[in-house]
């Protein structure tokens, strides 16, 4: 959602917003962390791979389901 304010997010936006937010707050989603930093560098393309050992830094941002 690229940190927009609220009020200019797409109708979409704001109803993936609102999805999300329930699933976090009835436990059903997980809090959106970054794999890459917290965990989970062998889930990395061969190109975010290369990137990481060229000093570059892909953060690939998460959000797990827990039912």
């Amino acid at each position: 959602m690229n940190h927009k304010h609220h009020e200019d997010l797409s109708p979409d936006e704001q109803e993936f917003g609102i999805w999300l937010n329930n699933g976090i707050e009835k436990g059903w989603i997980s809090d959106v962390y970054c794999v890459t930093h917290d965990g989970g560098y062998e889930y990395m393309s061969e190109e975010e791979v290369e990137e990481w050992e060229n000093g570059g830094d892909p953060c690939q941002h998460v959000a797990r389901i827990m039912i």
